[in-house]
């Protein structure tokens, strides 16, 4: 698809997932996606928020959660100790909701294959909020005894990922145009 017909497609959704055959099962911020079916695929834009997404290589099926830490949770960050525990709460769901699926479907450690993607500085913010929500996500796996397969964190630009959870495939996407950007 040229440039020129990229631009005149108006539905953001049609272009991104045009390239690919699976029906996409969308992500948003706080929300987990489990899936053992290969005709789907997860989908979600990412900013400053964290997704993970967790694979079992030898059972194939996986699960995407997004993180994504409140106001009030940056502003204590990293005293989490003076925030309200059940923001605290929320904003693990996501991970914990991964992992939880994972295991109640069989899953070993030892197998499971972990992703980060995103903790974006966006523009307008001073407060640092795409690297506080990636040290949040980072932490709590790293506490668990998960091993991460590989994180693309930060920069400035947002990050559109298709997950594809019986294949353990990522596909990335920087959206440099603020006209690539759902608002």
């Amino acid at each position: 698809m040229s440039n020129q017909e990229r631009r005149s497609i108006a539905d953001h959704e049609e272009f991104f997932n045009s390239a690919f055959e699976e029906k996409p099962v969308h992500l948003k911020p706080g929300e987990t996606v489990f899936s053992d079916s290969d005709q789907e695929m997860i989908v979600a834009s990412v900013g400053s928020g964290v997704i993970l997404s967790i694979y079992d290589e030898v059972l194939h099926f996986g699960a995407a959660g997004y993180v994504l830490l409140s106001d009030e949770l940056l502003a204590a960050f990293p005293h989490f100790d003076r925030a309200d525990p059940k923001l605290l709460d929320k904003a693990f769901q996501p991970i914990v909701d991964c992992i939880g699926h994972l295991k109640r479907h069989g899953a070993a450690k030892n197998r499971v294959r972990v992703r980060l993607i995103g903790g974006s500085q966006v523009p307008g913010y001073d407060d640092d909020r795409g690297t506080k929500n990636y040290i949040f996500a980072r932490e709590y796996i790293t506490r668990k005894g998960l091993s991460l397969m590989n994180e693309d964190m930060g920069g400035s630009h947002v990050r559109r990922i298709h997950f594809f959870p019986t294949s353990g495939k990522l596909v990335r996407r920087i959206l440099r145009r603020n006209d690539d950007i759902a608002h």
